[in-house]
């Protein structure tokens, strides 16, 4: 049995009884997939839902917002973004520059800017203060690379945490 709402329609639930929906949503010029799912048995709130609607509502907000996360760990040393920019750096070498779109002057800002967002994931059913209610997925060239960044959020939009997958 699934739920049904208003901007996401019926909600499916598979076979276990988790819930997932799916969509292609345009933000700017970017094509991203957005999904959202809950696991079997946990409580999905029509508030859940409507803020991941407004959510997606405003894409690209929310899209700098997780940027602006990934800008602050910059000075972290040990973080999991100067780990990926380090291996971006080691994996591309001197063609890491045919990747950047997007130049200040500082290569290491202008990666991060330079990142394709792919997907959003919303998870209606984590709405506690540190719960990750969304989470993005970055990468730089991403038909050449498998390393990228998730930043997850909560339903208030602030960075719980930031994780480079490799």
């Amino acid at each position: 049995m699934g739920i049904e709402h208003d901007f996401f329609g019926v909600i499916e639930s598979d076979a276990s009884g988790s819930l997932y929906w799916s969509e292609t949503v345009d933000a700017g010029d970017q094509t991203v997939d957005v999904s959202l799912s809950a696991p079997a048995d946990t409580a999905v709130s029509d508030e859940a839902l409507e803020v991941a609607q407004a959510m997606i509502a405003t894409l690209e907000g929310l899209d700098m917002r997780a940027r602006e996360a990934l800008v602050a760990e910059l000075g972290t040393p040990a973080s999991d973004v100067t780990a990926f920019l380090l291996d971006i750096d080691e994996q591309f070498g001197p063609e890491l520059a045919s990747f950047i779109t997007r130049e200040s002057g500082d290569r290491d800002i202008d990666v991060l800017r330079s990142l394709e967002l792919l997907r959003v994931v919303f998870h209606p059913h984590q709405v506690g203060e540190g719960d990750a209610f969304v989470s993005l997925e970055f990468a730089l060239a991403p038909d050449e690379s498998e390393l990228a960044l998730l930043v997850h959020l909560s339903i208030r939009g602030e960075t719980v945490s930031t994780e480079y997958l490799d």
